[in-house]
């Protein structure tokens, strides 16, 4: 379904309150359209790099005294327990034009829980039909989720995040399910205007 239409439309917003008035209508309409490009392309899970919890890189491989320290944490009442990912995206770009990204909101939803949610500023291009690698660093708190009813799901979040570290014994049983939702942005006179519609990318990791 074709989406461009809504631009015109946010487009004659801008113009009316008189944002872009500075800018030639033709710069306006390639960041536009760039952006545009950008929320159709083709968005697939590549893998999860960078994870750490409570300050230990589970990416890196732990020791023996590492996974008791993290799933302590767990069971206690830490004030935080900070989590830090990097989400890496294969963006493939199907148009006969570059597909342009300024930065972007975000959405993190992990087994129906909201992790986390922010913005990302990070210019990021592709060619046409071309695909790309977009890293997404992401870092949020989740000794506050403990805390809630949430407890147990976030417990097996965790859990299958530690055994990324080649320590497959502490992983949960089911896998963990992932939905991010992501809103580009373009530029227009130094002001940054985001896209009106969400890119949703679901994938899973983990799991026995």
């Amino acid at each position: 379904m074709r989406r461009f239409p809504r631009y015109l439309t946010a487009l004659a917003m801008l113009l009316a309150a008189g944002t872009v008035s500075t800018i030639p209508s033709c710069d306006v309409l390639k960041q536009m359209q760039g952006t545009y490009n950008m929320v159709n392309c083709k968005y697939d899970f590549r893998s999860l790099t960078n994870v750490s919890v409570a300050g230990i890189n589970v990416s890196q491989g732990l020791s023996l005294l590492d996974a008791p320290r993290i799933l302590n944490l767990l069971s206690g009442g830490a004030a935080s327990i900070p989590v830090g990912c990097t989400v890496n995206l294969d963006v493939q770009n199907p148009g006969t034009a570059d597909a342009i990204l300024n930065g972007m909101d975000y959405v993190l939803a992990i087994d129906g829980i909201d992790f986390t949610s922010g913005s990302l500023s990070q210019h990021f291009s592709i060619g046409p039909g071309a695909t790309g690698m977009l890293p997404l660093a992401m870092s949020f708190d989740i000794a506050t989720l403990l805390r809630g009813e949430s407890r147990d799901a976030v417990i097996g979040v965790v859990r299958n995040l530690v055994a990324m570290s080649g320590l497959a014994s502490v992983g949960n049983a089911e896998s963990s399910k992932v939905t991010l939702n992501l809103r580009p942005s373009f530029n227009v006179a130094g002001r940054t205007v985001a896209s009106p519609v969400f890119i949703p990318v679901s994938f899973s990791f983990g799991g026995k």
